[in-house]
């Protein structure tokens, strides 16, 4: 069977059935943004991601600096998303021959500064030969006390999303069309604030997390990571088009663009924003955007109309993927 033919998420599905662990102190394994186990401190989280050239990003409109910044970022998003504080960083590159030590320490110049911001420290790795693509891969441990999953919403929760959605993609399709020579436009305000977005991500914290009952980072897209919520904790979504969290540069931008800026909030992908469900309202900056139900999966647009719910968002190796085509996704 070709991987194209069950995409992404259907190979972690066949993953996660061959590698079901017995280990007693395992507490999350595959399927949610990281691993936690016990240890005699307390619960562990580690994560993984990987960013490779061409797929992920392209160095001709993004800087080692900013790689490096985003690089950490989405891993960072990882262990935020399971209610932790992230701690120790490792890093492992494969580098081609047309890179050179000053860009290697542009890269590291970016990883230190939101390593300061979250006060992560940089631990280890390591770096081999690579004939083509410039390959980024790090580890990311964390600590947290209150464990929070996918895997815990029921019917009657409110869905809600801290941050914005959109941004990202609006400020890749920029990237793509136009490169560096976006930075030209006027107006640049709003554009510059999309673009940076996407290449420099800064994820936020939940502050508070007594209540929270689920939650995942929104890095596949809006859909997609709702219906990865909802398949782990077996429950089903509504969710209502007017009150997704647009920012006024996406809606600016957009518009000048012909883009509309309600898909690429649902499909973008790339936001780092945390999505979560409550049974109770919360005291929170966060957007009320949805509710869980039993099973149905829907999408009510501003004028009361309903469609299904489904998964379109960045998948790796599936042909029929839905989402917006390019680099720039997790």
């Amino acid at each position: 069977m070709q991987l194209s033919e069950i995409g992404e998420f259907g190979l972690i599905h066949k993953l996660r059935e061959k590698c079901r662990s017995s280990a007693k102190d395992l507490i999350a394994g595959i399927g949610d943004d990281a691993a936690a186990f016990k240890n005699p401190s307390g619960n562990t989280l580690i994560t993984s991601d990987m960013m490779i050239e061409h797929t992920h990003f392209d160095l001709s409109f993004t800087t080692f600096y900013q790689l490096g910044y985003k690089f950490l970022a989405v891993n960072i998003s990882d262990i935020l998303a399971m209610g932790g504080n992230p701690e120790y960083f490792t890093i492992s590159l494969g580098i081609p021959e047309r890179i050179n030590t000053e860009d290697i320490e542009e890269l590291y110049s970016g990883i230190n500064k939101i390593a300061a911001k979250f006060k992560i420290a940089i631990i280890g790795g390591d770096t081999c030969f690579s004939k083509n693509n410039f390959v980024l891969s790090g580890t990311l441990t964390g600590r947290v006390k209150n464990i929070i999953t996918r895997s815990g919403s029921k019917k009657g929760d409110v869905i809600y999303v801290k941050g914005t959605l959109g941004d990202s993609a609006m400020g890749l399709q920029l990237l793509k069309k136009h490169g560096k020579k976006v930075h030209t436009f006027s107006p640049l305000t709003h554009r510059l604030k999309v673009i940076k977005h996407h290449l420099m991500p800064d994820p936020v914290p939940l502050k508070y997390t007594k209540g929270v009952t689920s939650m995942i980072d929104i890095s596949d897209g809006l859909l997609i990571d709702v219906s990865h919520l909802c398949d782990e904790s077996r429950v089903g979504a509504v969710i209502y088009e007017n009150k997704l969290p647009l920012s006024k540069a996406l809606r600016e931008v957009a518009k000048r663009q012909g883009s509309d800026p309600v898909k690429l909030a649902l499909k973008g992908g790339e936001d780092y924003r945390l999505l979560f469900t409550s049974r109770h309202k919360l005291k929170t900056s966060a957007v009320k955007i949805g509710e869980i139900t039993e099973k149905e999966r829907l999408i009510i647009d501003s004028k009361g109309r309903k469609r299904a719910l489904t998964p379109e968002g960045y998948e790796h190796f599936n042909k029929g993927f839905k989402g917006p085509k390019g680099l720039g996704f997790k």
